[in-house]
């Protein structure tokens, strides 16, 4: 799909049933509250997290559980494939590589605002590697973020996109899209930020956050072509493995700057590299 435009892997998409994306999406709601204030809150994933020596991150746990449902829904019932979820594995390698470009422009933008790099105390601390390795790897990189970014940008944006079709444009019937599953993004996010302390009539400032953090992922998306991008960013956003202390504020205006900055200039790179010729 690298050299693939948007709109023509969309139009391979498999369009699934109406009712079974309506569902998803009720699902998607019912686990948000769900795994907030019930799950969660009991400790029982916490503890399989002690158990295996801070590996199976709760996040990551929790996550496993909602994709078997979620995979029988929309893969067993709707019948769709891993390409109708922009999953192409000849492009994992080029998002690893984009990843540790982020993490490391993330690393040393400190010295972008004058600031010493000064290696953060925390990680003397005993079990701190393995901890943040689980909260990064596990619990983002195959948890919440490789979920959210397949079922938010890669489904709802494709199938969002086959259903505005039927009335609008090819451009408008994407940037409905865009829209409409951003919308569902921020909206789903409500629990947990309840959790997190949030009151109810004070929702609007951190949900606009969330919608625009969608609108970040799904350019990401759309110009990199390469859903595995985004997944790592998304990573990094939520639990970067900093080494330095200043980089707690890692995922500010000028990172996001880098980082698009990095991605037009990782796209200008692959267009200069001659493509070998096939053997006959």
């Amino acid at each position: 799909m690298t050299n693939t435009p948007i709109n023509t892997w969309i139009k391979t998409v498999k369009p699934v049933a109406t009712w079974i994306l309506i569902v998803a999406i009720l699902v998607q709601c019912a686990w948000s509250s769900f795994a907030h204030f019930v799950l969660f809150p009991t400790g029982i994933l916490q503890s399989l997290y002690y158990y295996t020596g801070s590996i199976l991150h709760p996040t990551f746990t929790g996550y496993v559980l909602l994709s078997i449902c979620m995979g029988y829904l929309l893969c067993y019932i709707g019948g769709l494939r891993a390409k109708d979820f922009a999953i192409f594995h000849k492009q994992i390698l080029p998002a690893v590589g984009f990843t540790l470009l982020a993490w490391a422009i993330i690393q040393l933008s400190p010295l972008l605002s004058g600031d010493a790099l000064v290696v953060d105390p925390i990680w003397s601390e005993q079990g701190e590697l393995m901890h943040r390795f689980s909260q990064f790897f596990i619990g983002q990189l195959f948890g919440n973020a490789l979920y959210e970014e397949l079922f938010y940008r890669a489904l709802l944006i494709s199938q969002f996109t086959i259903l505005f079709l039927k009335k609008c444009s090819t451009t408008k019937a994407l940037i409905f899209a865009v829209i409409c599953s951003q919308l569902v993004f921020a909206l789903i996010h409500i629990p947990h930020r309840i959790v997190n302390g949030i009151p109810f009539d004070q929702m609007v400032a951190p949900m606009a956050n969330l919608f625009i953090a969608g609108l970040l992922f799904t350019a990401l998306f759309l110009l990199s072509k390469n859903i595995f991008i985004p997944v790592g960013v998304h990573a990094l956003g939520n639990r970067s493995p900093n080494i330095f202390e200043q980089c707690d504020n890692q995922f500010g205006l000028i990172s996001i700057i880098l980082i698009f900055l990095a991605i037009l200039f990782w796209k200008r790179i692959c267009r200069k590299i001659p493509k070998q010729p096939e053997c006959r």
